[in-house]
This record gives C-alpha cells, structure tokens and sequence, in this order.
C-alpha cells in the first residue's frame, strides 16, 4: 500500500483489465479445508468456505481466495504459517505475495509458510464489493475528479466539498441498492478477523501468528481484542489511529505528514545539486520553490501529451499533491524522481509528475460484466466507511470539521476527502473497543516520519495491549517496509523464531540513504 486509503485511490486507475491473472480461480471449488492446488509458478491457491454472516452459520457463505508461498524448510522444523495482511482497506493479498512472499520467507525465516488472502469482497474472493454495473460505468465515475481526487482542495475550489459530498450520497445509495449478496452488512473488519481464524484453524493451528501492514495494523487489533487468547505472534507495522478509524475520524493519520516532507527538502539540499534535480540553496528555499509550484498549476494547469505515450492529461493542483504525498509514503525508491519531476515540472515540463500518480498503465476495457478487476477503490468505502460510525454530516458540517483539521498538517487536504467520502454512506456495523490482554505479546513498529500513520499512533495503541513493545524505525515513508534496516530485520526475525522482544524504546537505522549519489 501506497498508503492507507491512497493505496485504493491509486490501484483503482490502474487498468482494471490488468487483474484478469493468469490463475482461474472458478477452477477451485470452495470447501472448508485448505485443499492446496498449484498457482503462479511458484505458489499454492486455495479458496475457503466461511459463513457470510457468523451469526447464522447455517446461511449463505462466502469464498477466501488464499495463497501460500510454502516453507522451504524440512518438514521436522517447520513451525505453522504466518498470515498477512498488506494493507488497505482494499489491498489485494493474492497479488501483494506473489512479490511478497519469498522477501518475507527470507526475512521471517523458512520454517514458516508465508500466507496471505484476499479479504472478503475484495479481488478474487467471493461475493465483490461491487457499484458498478460494467467497467466503463466504473471508469466514467473515476474519470470525475470530485469522486475520485485524492486531494480536496477546500480552500482554492469552492465547488471542491460540495460536489465530493454530493456525488457520495449518490454512491452510497447506489451501492446500497446494488448490493444483491448481502457483503456490504457482512464485509467489515470485524468479519476479516473471524476468517483469520478459520484459515488459522484450518491449517492445523490453534494461536495465530501474524504481520500486518497499515490497514493490516487494524485488522490485527481487531483481532487482537476479539480472539486475545488466540495470538501466538502478532507484528503491526505501520500503525493507524485505530480508535480514530472505528469513530470515523482520520486526522491523526497526517501528524507527521509535515515531518516527513521536511526530510525532503533537507535531503534535497543535504544531497547536493548533483543529486537531487530539485535542488537550491537551502532547505526553506526547496520548500518555497515548491510552494510556488503549488500556486503555478493551481492558477495555470500544465498540460501533458506526447505522441510517443498512451499517457496524457493535465497537471493541476491535486495531480501535483498527490504526487508529492505518494513520494513521502516511498520516499527512497521516490524522492529522487520527485525532484527530477519538480525540477522539470518548474520548467513546463510535467510528464514525470503526471506519470508518478499514474503508474503507467494506460485504461482499457470491455464494457461487459464488472467481475474481473481489482474492486480496491471499492473496498476503501465499503470496508472504512461500514467500519465506521455513521456519519451524517451536511456540507456546512464538512465545513467546520475542514476548520478544525486544517491545522494539523499542511497535508489535512488528503484527509478531509475521507470523511467526505463517508458522509453518505448507508451500511454500518457497530464499533468495537480495541484493547485486550494478549496470549503473547504484540510487536509494533512505527517511523520517525510516517506520512500516513504517525509514530504516535503506535505508542498509544501498544497502550491497550499490556506488554506489548513499539519498536521505531528512525525514517520517513509509510511502514518500515520502505527501507532497509538490518537492524530491524534482526528484531523482527527473533521475534517470529524466539519470541524475544526488543527493549522498549529502541531505534533502528536505515541502510539506505534518500538521495543517492550518482553513479
């Protein structure tokens, strides 16, 4: 993930064609046991039978698409699988593990299976959440940029809130009323973490062990606080304000969106000229050499179009924060390429920024039956917004909730869209308390400088699980997962292998810098 929500937002450009795989998963008959078949190359599928509704066991069911990149260990040492979440509300774990996989073998050890799934309604698993009744109905709903931004530029565009509120009063209606299977009342949180522990069971084990990332932090809390006595080992990293997500309320989630900026300009101008493109004579002046780009393309959009690329379309306000705040959650696989982007951006060139939010794959599509693309834009509202208490706000309501966030972070803009996009859906579940006495400590791991989910968060969240440990990780980006640490690797696999626990309060470096010098 991208980030939390804006993973969904990014994924749900991307061809939607591009998730037919090359796996059929109608070839597998759904069955309460993990009946393993080959699948990509080098993985294992399976599809498993829940209840829809766990209250009635004896109703309608629904379909786990679940994946496994098998240990590689002898069979006396092998020790049980480890269940992953990647992220969302909306991230797809067939596809994250199939990269995944063998770099969390390696890093978890190879004694465990690597597991993960595609969290009901979403993706491969069985019924979608889907609003849609084709993917050119889908696609023209996308293409208007006050359903899809993920920047909502309340203070330059008037119409900006307005519109967004309007369209989601359409959209939660309209996916009320188009919801024939019933997994929008049965698709939330809650339910994720009860088929965790039936794949847990399933595979012959009674305690869970478990890595979540971002959105998977909640999913593990979740679970946490509903099964405590169920977990063997639990690793969040990447921690959301949990309480604040259930309550509806994301404006935690940017505390240190500032922060994390203010590594790129320092980094920019610590690096040089040589490496970074968007270089000047100071920090504060990277910053307001930026700022100025903000003003430029607010007042003069830059237009983008080559005849050498499918790609093209315009530059304008929310194009540029949407890269910016992209780049902050990968900041050294990004930060580089922001600042060739900015540089030629300032120069009228902004093909590298359009590109940035884009990742390069052009829309194509039949218009035929919705069933086979990546549903991720839809899950976010279905599972965050049913997650989430009711929320019944009117646009003077969004309004005053603008004035109250606006002075967290300057990056407030890409949180306000949250609680707007909310604000008319139609399906809720009920909250839950997020706290409990584990069976075995929870390991957290939080950034410096997390964009998306801020350090903060952790701390206050290992509050609610007694002995639990907050390990940092001293970086800027959205999960440690952005950057190489030995030293955080090495706590992670003892925790995993032995259960150790690093001491409260350690901090690992990174291995990597955000700059790197030319070769």
């Amino acid at each position: 993930m991208v980030s939390y929500i804006q993973l969904g937002l990014a994924l749900a450009f991307l061809a939607p064609c591009a998730f037919a795989q090359t796996f059929d998963w109608s070839s597998i008959e759904p069955s309460r046991n993990l009946t393993w078949v080959k699948c990509f190359e080098k993985f294992q599928c399976t599809r498993l039978q829940v209840p829809l509704d766990y209250s009635n066991k004896a109703g309608a069911t629904a379909a786990i698409a679940v994946i496994k990149y098998a240990s590689t260990a002898p069979a006396e040492d092998y020790r049980g699988a480890v269940l992953i979440n990647p992220g969302g509300p909306g991230g797809s774990g067939v596809l994250v593990l199939q990269t995944l996989g063998p770099k969390a073998a390696a890093l978890i050890g190879a004694q465990y299976d690597i597991v993960s799934f595609d969290p009901r309604g979403i993706g491969a698993s069985t019924p979608r959440f889907e609003f849609f009744l084709t993917e050119a109905e889908r696609a023209l709903w996308l293409a208007n940029p006050y359903t899809s931004s993920t920047v909502l530029n309340v203070t330059d565009d008037p119409l900006a809130l307005p519109r967004m509120w309007a369209n989601s009063r359409v959209l939660g209606q309209m996916a009320k009323d188009r919801d024939t299977s019933g997994i929008l009342e049965h698709g939330g949180t809650d339910n994720v973490a009860r088929d965790m522990l039936r794949i847990t069971e399933a595979n012959g084990q009674h305690m869970l062990l478990y890595y979540g990332i971002s959105y998977g932090s909640t999913l593990g809390a979740t679970f946490a606080a509903m099964f405590p006595d169920r977990v063997g080992r639990m690793l969040l990293d990447g921690v959301p304000d949990v309480q604040g997500y259930y309550a509806g309320d994301w404006r935690n989630g940017v505390l240190d969106a500032d922060r994390a900026m203010q590594t790129f300009f320092d980094g920019c101008y610590a690096a040089g000229p040589n490496n970074c493109a968007f270089y000047a004579s100071s920090p504060s002046e990277i910053e307001s050499n930026l700022n100025t780009l903000y003003a430029s393309v607010l007042a003069e959009p830059v237009p983008v179009y080559s005849s050498s690329s499918p790609a093209y379309g315009i530059v304008d306000y929310s194009i540029l924060r949407s890269a910016v705040k992209t780049a902050l959650s990968t900041p050294y696989a990004s930060f580089s390429i922001l600042a060739q982007g900015l540089a030629e951006l300032a120069a009228g060139n902004g093909t590298i920024i359009y590109e940035m939010q884009l990742d390069g794959v052009p829309f194509e599509c039949a218009t035929s039956s919705s069933a086979t693309y990546l549903n991720t834009w839809e899950a976010q509202f279905a599972v965050a917004c049913g997650d989430g208490v009711e929320v019944t706000d009117s646009v003077a309501d969004l309004e005053e909730y603008w004035k109250q966030v606006s002075g967290i972070s300057t990056f407030a803009d890409t949180i306000i869209r949250v609680r707007v996009g909310c604000s008319g859906w139609k399906v809720h579940r009920k909250g839950r308390p997020i706290s409990g006495n584990t069976s075995f400590p929870l390991l957290l791991i939080g950034n410096t400088a997390d964009p998306v989910t801020s350090l903060a968060s952790a701390k206050n969240l290992s509050k609610a699980f007694p002995r639990s440990v907050v390990l940092t990780q001293d970086s800027p980006g959205h999960t440690s997962t952005v950057a190489k640490s030995t030293c955080l690797y090495s706590y992670i696999g003892a925790y995993f292998r032995n259960g150790t626990l690093p001491a409260q309060g350690t901090v690992c470096a990174v291995d990597q810098e955000l700059f790197p010098s030319a070769s």
